[in-house]
């Protein structure tokens, strides 16, 4: 009880300020690939496991008792689902082995702090053991998993990561839970000997996305949508981006000058 009541203490102090997601359809796609890993691993977890989206973009990912969330950053710049999976694998991992949440945040009182001292205050960061335990589980998890034949991307993904490193200093420097790696270490090394050599200049290897190109954000409410974008031939091997800032242009309309809109916009 005490650890469900500090899990949903801290998912609703985080909505709260702004760093959390309210639930909808992105959390849904989440929560059908975190199915898909339970069913065929024939996990039985108590109570339910359940996903969100932290609204920064630094590349992380944690659990707050069972509920894995996903910073909308990492999001962005996963190439595909067996990517994703493997996110997800690792943080569920950390459930399965009873990683346990700070029961002291079912008390109110502990969410007395400004505002802007939540990265200082809240922490969901695992000891260097836990970590690997949950590497391990994790590897078990994919190969039962209907993502086995697709981890070579996964592990694409990491090296592109571990290459980019040093100039991603604070993309990959994480807020409140584990980063996903540096240029020395990555998250789930074992994925790393699937994946095929990292070849930047070859058009058709996709190792990671850029940033803004997947996930909408809609500033007034923080409600997350999907974004559905066909996608367009590369010229060249540069416009790949990968963990770059996708390019957009403002769309611009100018607003009707009728008595009744303008009434409406005074409101």
């Amino acid at each position: 009880m005490w650890q469900r009541l500090a899990e949903d203490n801290t998912l609703d102090h985080l909505q709260k300020i702004g760093l959390l997601a309210p639930a909808g359809n992105v959390d849904r796609v989440l929560q059908t690939v975190v199915n898909n890993l339970i069913i065929t691993d024939k996990l039985e977890i108590v109570p339910d496991v359940r996903c969100r989206i932290l609204l920064t973009t630094p590349l992380e990912s944690f659990t707050i008792g069972h509920t894995i969330v996903v910073s909308r950053g990492l999001l962005d710049v996963l190439p595909d689902e067996g990517s994703l999976a493997a996110v997800l694998a690792h943080e569920l991992s950390h459930i399965a082995l009873n990683h346990r949440i700070d029961t002291k945040l079912a008390f109110n009182d502990r969410f007395f702090f400004p505002d802007q001292s939540t990265f200082q205050r809240l922490e969901f960061v695992r000891n260097p053991a836990d970590e690997e335990a949950a590497d391990s589980r994790a590897m078990q998890l994919l190969e039962n998993s209907p993502y086995k034949e697709k981890l070579a991307s996964a592990g694409l993904f990491l090296k592109a990561l571990q290459a980019r490193a040093p100039q991603l200093s604070s993309l990959i420097r994480a807020h409140l839970g584990n980063g996903m790696g540096s240029s020395k270490t990555v998250r789930m090394p074992g994925l790393l000997q699937t994946a095929p050599q990292l070849e930047t200049a070859k058009m058709d290897q996709i190792a990671a996305l850029p940033l803004g190109g997947r996930i909408r954000l809609d500033p007034w409410s923080n409600k997350l949508e999907m974004m559905k974008i066909k996608s367009v031939a590369l010229l060249s091997s540069q416009e790949k981006m990968p963990f770059e800032v996708t390019p957009f242009f403002p769309y611009l309309s100018r607003v009707s000058d009728s008595p009744s809109e303008l009434a409406d916009l005074k409101q």
